[in-house]
C-alpha cells in the first residue's frame, strides 16, 4: 500500500513536471515573440543618423501599430511586439532607403547596434575577452533582446566558432541578418581581422535551426 502511494505520487510529479513544461516552455505554436525597447531605439537612431531629412517621411509610411511605437516614448527595458517593433519598420525602411534590400539594412543596423551598445565598460570587457568567449556570451545577449530565443556555440575553433540558434518562434531575414551584423561588428571591436560569417542553415527556409559558421584571422 505504501509502495503504491509513493508510485502514484511520483507518477503525478512526473506528469505535473511535463505539463508545466509544455505550458511554460517557449514552444513555437503558442508563443508571440517580443523585443526589448532598445531594439526600437537602435532602428530609430540608425535611420536618424543616416537619413535625417527623410526620417519623418519614412515614419508616415509605417502601419499605425508601428507608427505609434516609433512616435511615443520608448522604454528601453520594456518588451514590445516583435512584428510591430522590428520586422515591419525594418522592412519598410528597406523599401524606403535601401531599394528593398532587407538583408543589407538589417545587417547594417545590427552592426550599428553593436557599435553603440558595446561601449564604456562593455567595450573594455570586449577588448580583453577572447572572440570565442564573446560569441558564447551571445546566447545571453540574444535572449535579453529577443524573447523567446536560444543560441548556443557547440563548435569552437582556434580562429572561429559555429553558432546555432535553435529557438526563435518567428524567424525572419530581418532578425537573422541583424544578428549576423551584430556579430561581425562585435568581432571587429575584439580586434580580429578578415571576418567571415556564413549562414549555412536558416529557420526562415524551413531548417530546424539557423547556423552561422564564423571564422576570422
Amino acid at each position: 500500500m505504501k509502495y503504491t502511494y509513493f508510485k502514484i505520487k511520483l507518477d503525478f510529479l512526473w506528469i505535473f513536471k511535463h505539463v508545466w513544461r509544455l505550458l511554460n516552455y517557449n514552444y513555437f505554436f503558442f508563443t508571440t515573440m517580443k523585443v526589448k525597447g532598445t531594439i526600437i531605439t537602435s532602428v530609430q537612431n540608425y535611420l536618424k543618423a543616416n537619413f535625417p531629412g527623410q526620417y519623418q517621411d519614412w515614419l508616415k509610411t509605417l502601419p499605425p501599430s508601428s507608427q505609434k511605437m516609433y512616435t511615443n516614448a520608448v522604454m528601453a527595458t520594456e518588451w514590445y511586439d516583435y512584428q510591430d517593433a522590428l520586422i515591419k519598420p525594418t522592412e519598410q525602411a528597406a523599401n524606403f532607403f535601401f531599394n528593398k534590400d532587407v538583408k543589407k539594412i538589417s545587417w547594417e543596423i545590427g552592426r550599428y547596434s553593436a557599435e553603440v551598445g558595446l561601449t564604456g565598460i562593455y567595450k573594455v570587457f570586449i577588448l580583453i575577452a577572447t572572440p570565442q568567449f564573446i560569441m558564447k556570451r551571445g546566447g545571453k545577449i540574444l535572449s535579453s533582446f529577443y524573447q523567446p530565443s536560444f543560441l548556443e556555440v557547440p563548435v569552437e575553433r582556434p580562429k572561429g566558432v559555429d553558432i546555432h540558434i535553435t529557438e526563435f518562434p518567428e524567424p525572419s531575414e530581418v532578425a537573422e541578418n541583424r544578428i549576423g551584423g551584430w556579430m561581425e561588428k562585435a568581432l571587429e571591436i575584439c580586434g580580429v581581422k578578415n571576418i567571415s560569417i556564413q549562414k549555412i542553415s536558416s529557420m526562415v527556409k524551413g531548417d530546424d535551426k539557423t547556423i552561422y559558421v564564423v571564422n576570422w584571422v
